[in-house]
């Protein structure tokens, strides 16, 4: 292969990574190699790279090289560009943000097939199912499903999760949260949604879908985000 352009070697890349070539070690051959093979530039191997990194496909770790995420059916739908959204904020801007987490329900259990088409987690492995209703100037506006792989991220408590979860992953158990993927959607009213929220006459709720990776590229948590859309808006693909 002779003076690939960077398009060429994206392309060749992201089908080896989306047939599973790379799974075993989970990560890109090095830079140099791929500029070997390509017959290339490091310009546009690194190019092809950060297109990668952009769809979420891969990651960069400084001193480990380009780290795969990890890929089923179900994270692929994730690979969409949503530009800058992120965080969550009332849709008027001017009005006071007082926040406050009730935690409706936390527990451990085992991943079944229905759970794992659902979130991409391995069938077999525990992980903390935890709900969390965020009420926002005393309406409650949004709630939280959870599921961290509890492997991944032990230890978490009932006091935790009414705290914060990503302060403990980050600051007590030092994970290194490279990204997290989210998808946005209007969803039917479920019975979680009207024993939890105060949804008035919506019969229909905004879904917030979030999937987040360590930087060994390993899934480490599955959340819903269920909230009333004409109170909040979201506002950003996370990377760290």
């Amino acid at each position: 292969m002779t003076n690939s352009s960077f398009e060429t070697i994206y392309q060749a890349l992201k089908e080896r990574i989306l047939k599973g070539t790379y799974s075993i070690k989970m990560r890109l051959p090095i830079e140099d190699d791929l500029i070997t093979e390509f017959d290339s530039s490091r310009y546009a191997v690194r190019k092809a790279i950060k297109k990668l990194a952009e769809e979420g496909l891969v990651y960069s770790v400084k001193g480990r090289g380009v780290v795969l995420l990890e890929h089923t059916p179900q994270t692929q739908q994730f690979n969409l560009n949503l530009g800058e959204l992120s965080g969550i904020r009332t849709t008027n801007p001017d009005r006071p943000f007082d926040y406050e987490t009730d935690l409706v329900s936390f527990e451990q259990i085992i991943v079944d097939q229905a759970l794992s088409q659902q979130t991409a987690f391995e069938v077999g492995i525990p992980v903390y199912a935890i709900q969390r209703v965020r009420s926002i100037n005393g309406t409650r506006a949004v709630i939280d499903i959870n599921y961290f792989n509890a492997q991944l991220i032990p230890g978490i408590t009932p006091a935790i999760a009414k705290a914060s979860i990503y302060n403990y992953i980050q600051k007590e158990l030092k994970v290194k949260i490279a990204v997290v993927k989210r998808l946005l959607r209007v969803d039917s009213v479920k019975s979680v949604d009207t024993d939890n929220l105060a949804l008035g006459i919506n019969n229909c709720v905004g879904n917030m879908i979030s999937i987040a990776f360590n930087d060994s590229g390993r899934q480490f948590e599955y959340t819903e985000s269920h909230f009333i859309p004409n109170e909040l808006v979201f506002t950003q693909l996370i990377r760290n």
